[in-house]
């Protein structure tokens, strides 16, 4: 719609005028509500401004409805310990998912194995099936020697989920070679056994990280970065489940499944860890609540992505 402005000797557009003083009030009201939110408390005695949530995509509209379902997960908590606990279980169950299909690409598996091979029953079931898939380890006692040995290497908590894993590889070798002949582990089929090797590494590395405390998380992280600094000096022999030897091999499997999360989740975790080892005050319920709705606000954005290059492809 145009009007006739005499003192501007033109016609005027009303609905781009209406339209300019919607698009004003609506920035005003966004910029009340960004300062309403303000800078959010994060563990750690860190904070996020919620200007800079808005420029990664995360308006207050949606950073509300993310904080809202993380008060849910964390429940009625108040205790240290009990809101440590309900943290680490809600980051550890929404994460999942995404860190089995990093993994999975990573140790080129599929989809379907790499889930399955998180619960008991599965690892168990694909287990079986690789066994019996070989000459030497078919055998019924076998598989309930094997079941045993998983049992074993699940139960010593001790070990990195590679040297889980690598309790089971030799228990392999040894039933292959005692119900054949001697060396008969070399015949195996070495890229099956690879893979099952990966399955059972993925399967001892979800168990090993339900940690219920940051002291627990932080055990587990000294675990890890002190066999990684003593196979970087060498200190350790490196092997592919073939037996062939390579550079490294170790190195490169020797990772905690949180090494897969998503990146708002790994520094939601590395900043608990610090507040607990630095004695920074106790956790509180608010930060708590705020570091998982950064991780339900990330994964939010990377499906939203994931949605709409498929569109595109599609």
């Amino acid at each position: 719609m145009q009007i006739w402005v005499g003192d501007l000797d033109g016609h005027v557009n009303i609905d781009a005028i209406s339209r300019a003083n919607e698009q004003e009030a609506a920035e005003y009201a966004l910029e009340v509500d960004l300062d309403d939110l303000g800078d959010i408390t994060l563990f750690s005695n860190h904070t996020i401004s919620s200007r800079k949530l808005y420029s990664r995509g995360v308006g207050p509209e949606q950073w509300r409805w993310m904080l809202h379902r993380a008060e849910k997960s964390l429940g009625q908590t108040d205790s240290q310990e009990d809101i440590e606990e309900s943290f680490l279980k809600a980051t550890m169950s929404v994460t999942r998912r995404y860190a089995v299909t990093r993994y999975a690409s990573f140790e080129a598996l599929s989809f379907s194995s790499a889930i399955t091979a998180i619960f008991p029953h599965g690892i168990r079931a694909l287990l079986f099936s690789y066994m019996a898939g070989e000459q030497s380890l078919s055998d019924i006692s076998c598989r309930t020697d094997m079941q045993r040995t998983l049992h074993l290497a699940a139960s010593t908590s001790n070990l990195t989920a590679y040297d889980q894993t690598g309790l089971v590889q030799r228990r392999l070798h040894e039933l292959a070679s005692r119900s054949s002949c001697t060396h008969a582990h070399l015949k195996l089929d070495k890229g099956r056994m690879r893979n099952m090797l990966s399955l059972s590494r993925l399967y001892f590395a979800n168990r090993e990280c339900q940690v219920r405390s940051a002291a627990k998380l932080h055990e587990l992280e000294l675990r890890y970065e002190s066999e990684r600094a003593a196979e970087k000096q060498g200190f350790d022999t490196s092997q592919k489940p073939t037996g062939r030897k390579i550079q490294n091999w170790r190195l490169r499997s020797l990772r905690p499944l949180t090494f897969y999360f998503p990146f708002s989740a790994r520094h939601s975790l590395k900043r608990l860890t610090t507040q607990n080892v630095l004695g920074a005050g106790s956790i509180g319920r608010q930060a708590a609540a705020n570091e998982l709705a950064l991780i339900y606000c990330e994964i939010e954005l990377m499906r939203t992505h994931a949605k709409k290059m498929a569109k595109r492809s599609g």
